[in-house]
């Protein structure tokens, strides 16, 4: 995932005060514009996938602010944003999703790989077959649906909440340690509730009482790994019957496709017509066959045939 937050000091949610005079890069490019908290797109979108995947409630909107949150001076809040991209150490938060697609080719055009991007920044080198396309990658549902299901597959294994949003960020314990303290101070803002509520701070695998050793952290990478398998492939079914069906319906407008269905039907209507002019032409044999079968079934089904008859006719004579 995110191998470095983005530039954005997160102590801008907890102290204002202290944050405006540390701000850096990102957070000052658009100083100026309004963002509306409860009508941001990725507050949103964390909202329905937290009940929707059975995700703790406000978890998944930490997160998304501990990676992607930018100051509003006007509203004295901070919001997670969209159009985020994080390269070569550095954050920007573009004003359109457009431009941050744009910002990622040329990212890509340059030979840069290590590229996190939307609500949630998803690693595109980490997780390549995360999404179809960029703009799949910046709308903001499927970007935390993807988040969502990494996450839960890195809860089912630490069985810790918690510590699932430590190695969301990084195994590395030095690196994950203090973005877990963010992300639990944040959902502590937004929440209210007991950090109890988020069950166990610390997994109880035993790799977790020293993860620093190589031994702990192949085990720890190795669930992070399986993680992400889970994730891309529960990701891809939605989208790959998505795409089928825009597959068949721009085949089905095609001039190939109407080609192939006027063959069809000029086939079937040929096939109709053998059948038609090859109906009445009927055999002697085929007709004496035919009238047999038919002579048969009426004897079986008329008990008083022609046998009762040719009696009665006897003894009329006699």
């Amino acid at each position: 995932m995110v191998k470095r937050a983005p530039t954005m000091g997160l102590l801008a949610f907890i102290s204002v005060t202290a944050a405006l005079a540390t701000l850096p890069g990102p957070a000052s490019l658009h100083a100026k514009q309004v963002i509306d908290y409860k009508k941001n797109s990725c507050h949103a979108a964390t909202e329905q996938v937290e009940r929707a995947e059975s995700i703790p409630r406000h978890l998944l909107t930490a997160i998304s602010l501990a990676e992607t949150g930018r100051w509003s001076k006007e509203r004295g809040e901070v919001f997670a944003w969209p159009w985020t991209v994080t390269a070569k150490g550095n954050g920007v938060f573009y004003p359109s999703k457009a431009e941050a697609i744009t910002a990622v080719e040329d990212l890509k055009e340059a030979g840069v790989k290590n590229i996190d991007v939307g609500c949630m920044q998803i690693n595109l080198q980490y997780h390549p077959r995360a999404f179809t396309d960029l703009e799949t990658a910046f709308d903001p549902s499927a970007n935390i649906n993807y988040a969502a299901k990494f996450l839960k597959g890195i809860q089912e294994h630490t069985k810790s909440w918690p510590q699932a949003a430590a190695n969301y960020h990084s195994t590395d314990p030095l690196r994950n340690a203090s973005y877990k303290d963010k992300v639990l101070a944040l959902w502590g803002k937004i929440d209210g509730r007991s950090l109890g509520e988020l069950g166990p701070l610390t997994s109880p695998d035993p790799a977790y009482a020293k993860p620093e050793t190589p031994i702990a952290q192949a085990q720890l990478l190795d669930s992070r790994f399986r993680a992400k398998l889970i994730a891309e492939r529960n990701a891809a079914k939605p989208e790959k019957a998505l795409d089928q069906l825009n597959t068949w319906r721009s085949e089905s407008l095609g001039p190939n496709y109407r080609n192939h269905m006027a063959a069809l039907q000029k086939a079937k209507r040929a096939q109709r017509q053998r059948l038609s002019l090859t109906k009445g032409k009927v055999s002697f044999a085929d007709k004496r066959l035919a009238q047999l079968q038919s002579w048969r079934r009426d004897r079986r089904t008329n008990p008083f045939g022609t046998k009762s008859t040719r009696g009665s006719y006897k003894n009329k004579k006699k």
